[in-house]
């Protein structure tokens, strides 16, 4: 049960949906209160009559480190709820903060290949935008590098450094890291084309 914690963190739209279908209600949540790595991830929260107590101005798991403080009690205790695979970023920076961290599977990203209708479009659209690492490397792993539209869009800079990895070049970030903001970095990366 979520509400034994102290500190119940969401890192994004797919894991407040999950999370919260999980609970009966927000009352399953007791008195923790809630932590929600970026703006579409609290509006998620709110749709299930959750306000997050905290929303990190930088919609990274850096950003919300820096918004918790040490904990008070050496019992204090957080849930992620994140997908499957991620960085440990934030599990491990709240753990060395002094933080008791159980860290949640909440979802997980599956991959479905393309077909060749599906391949063919990807590489005659204008413009492609990853929404996080794994969007990346799933889409790269399908169609490759030179499969990609000359001109990329990335959600932050997390995504854009594994971009970076795998050899694609990002045209545009988003800033901030919301969907919002991606799209106004594709209007504008059409725009400058």
């Amino acid at each position: 049960r979520s509400g034994t914690y102290e500190w119940v963190v969401v890192t994004s739209p797919n894991g407040a949906e999950r999370l919260m279908s999980a609970c009966r209600d927000a009352r399953d949540l007791g008195n923790a209160r809630v932590a929600a790595v970026g703006a579409g991830t609290a509006a998620r929260l709110r749709e299930f009559g959750v306000v997050a107590d905290v929303v990190p101005s930088r919609a990274v798991a850096e950003g919300l480190l820096e918004e918790f403080s040490s904990p008070t009690t050496d019992r204090a205790s957080v849930l992620i709820a994140r997908a499957a695979v991620g960085r440990s970023v934030l599990p491990d920076g709240l753990a060395a903060m002094g933080w008791l961290v159980d860290d949640v599977a909440a979802y997980q990203t599956v991959a479905r290949p393309l077909d060749d209708r599906r391949r063919a479009q990807v590489s005659s659209a204008d413009v492609v935008t990853f929404t996080s690492s794994s969007t990346v490397r799933n889409l790269v792993s399908d169609v490759g590098v030179e499969g990609l539209p000359t001109t990329v869009v990335s959600i932050g800079p997390i995504t854009s450094a594994t971009a970076a990895e795998l050899g694609v070049a990002v045209d545009r970030e988003a800033a901030p890291h919301s969907i919002e903001a991606l799209v106004g970095a594709v209007v504008a990366a059409v725009a400058s084309s």
